[in-house]
């Protein structure tokens, strides 16, 4: 028999509509008031004249979308880099970011765990056909997978059948006691347990975007090297690229931009614990600038299987390891976006131009559209400046 609302006592089902009732109202209140406050001040905002097109854009985000945060950017092009600031780190008070401020980067970390697959599987270590249970103690083992064992390029592909989340007692404590800081208590031991414990059906045959698929490709690989998740990828990826300032850092410290969520209260920096490989680096403009030229350049580790198709979405966009692939041919572009709690992150780039971007920002408000327009525009730029040489 099932129970709904109209079968439970009478002040426990008043209490559970009355708390419905208020988490819709707060949706919606926050939804709208925040499309009326934007408008509000777009109405009100006035342009740099002086401002080049690229500062302007970043301006104008941090004026409309996101006054609360501080925002990096960087367009590389073929004829050099360009590197834009807006905000301050913590209050109208603090310094403005640099090239050092330290953000947290949200799902991008899925890009630095796929090139850590692509290092390990280079040295032999593993394959992108390991089955994951092939690198777990027995006890640890993922439950019962159809139609077939769930594999590393699952993990990396986005493919596993696994859910976005793992989805039980921990995960809800997070939520409802700890909403802040939901992952607290997603520890390797309770996360293997909840593993364990599911079945997976639908592996390798649809795309299902999971944060726990990655956090659990983090772990397999960390025990495959013996060490920490953070120690392999400094090994074999941050330290051969000279990313210092790359990490996982689960407090506030000096040098980092402080997050704050999208109505511009403070916000404790995410510890996504044993989800750490999905979503849980820190870095500055400057490492992420290495990032992205290692990429247009394939300076090992990064080499050229990282940025290859092997998946599709529903909706037919293609995945790569770790990377979302949108357009073909010269219209090719490879990204991945981030967000937290408090910050919002993306990183693109046209291989077929050699140009890119990276925007960070300490506000959970969408870089996305930012980001791109940024791009587009140095595509704009750098096509112009060919046809230019072309021409002389």
């Amino acid at each position: 028999m099932t129970t709904t609302l109209h079968d439970m006592p009478g002040a426990l089902g008043l209490l559970i509509r009355l708390w419905l009732i208020w988490i819709f109202l707060r949706v919606l209140a926050r939804t709208f008031g925040l499309r009326l406050l934007r408008a509000w001040r777009a109405r009100r905002w006035q342009p740099d004249p002086g401002a080049d097109p690229a500062q302007a854009a970043l301006d104008r985000h941090l004026a409309v979308d996101a006054p609360a945060g501080a925002l990096a950017a960087a367009i590389v092009t073929p004829t050099g880099t360009r590197r834009c600031y807006a905000g301050h780190v913590d209050g109208r008070d603090s310094p403005a970011p640099d090239a050092d401020t330290r953000f947290e980067i949200g799902s991008i970390t899925k890009t630095f765990t796929a090139t850590l697959l692509v290092a390990m599987r280079r040295t032999g270590a593993v394959d992108l056909a390991t089955p994951v249970d092939s690198l777990l103690p027995g006890p640890a083992r993922l439950g019962r997978q159809s139609p077939r064992p769930i594999t590393l390029e699952d993990l990396a592909t986005q493919h596993s059948g696994l859910p976005r989340l793992p989805w039980g007692p921990a995960m809800l404590a997070g939520l409802y006691l700890r909403p802040r800081q939901p992952y607290a208590w997603i520890s390797e031991s309770v996360l293997l347990r909840w593993l364990h414990r599911r079945r997976v059906r639908g592996v390798g045959q649809r795309y299902r975007y999971s944060n726990l698929g990655f956090g659990l490709l983090g772990l397999v690989l960390a025990r495959r090297a013996q060490c920490t998740y953070e120690e392999a990828l400094r090994q074999q990826v941050l330290d051969p690229l000279g990313m210092t300032a790359t990490h996982l850092q689960s407090t506030a410290a000096p040098g980092h931009a402080v997050p704050h969520g999208p109505l511009g209260w403070r916000t404790p920096p995410w510890n996504l614990r044993a989800l750490a490989a999905a979503g849980g680096l820190r870095s500055s403009l400057e490492d992420m600038l290495r990032w992205l030229r290692a990429h247009l350049d394939l300076q090992a580790p990064i080499d050229a299987s990282l940025h290859a198709p092997r998946a599709a979405t529903q909706s037919g966009r293609r995945i790569a390891l770790g990377w979302q692939i949108s357009g073909s041919g010269d219209a090719t572009i490879v990204w991945h976006n981030g967000a937290t709690g408090g910050s919002r992150s993306l990183i693109a780039f046209a291989p077929a131009h050699r140009v890119g971007v990276v925007v960070l920002s300490s506000q959970a408000v969408s870089v996305d559209a930012l980001g791109m327009r940024l791009l587009g525009d140095a595509i704009r730029a750098a096509h112009q400046h060919a046809q230019e040489a072309d021409a002389a």
